[in-house]
């Protein structure tokens, strides 16, 4: 997933508990969390219940996310 900010951009892995198309899925290895640096530093706040939040996303959006290649989600 693609968490995105007003001065942020992380790539993220975020297991949750349904099951997810194969391009949307993280790489065989992938840590859970930040991805490609920045981290807090970059003032992202990740939201709360987070699988939940890319639960959602993807249930209402799916389409769209298999689409771009991930699934998206506003950082706080």
């Amino acid at each position: 997933m693609k968490l995105i900010g007003r001065t942020c951009d992380h790539d993220l892995c975020v297991p949750i508990s349904r099951g997810v198309p194969p391009e949307l899925r993280c790489s065989d290895g992938q840590p859970s969390g930040y991805g490609g640096g920045g981290g807090a530093t970059c003032g992202c706040r990740v939201p709360d219940h987070l699988a939940d939040v890319v639960e959602r996303e993807l249930r209402d959006n799916l389409q769209e996310s298999k689409r771009r290649g991930y699934v998206l989600v506003a950082a706080a």
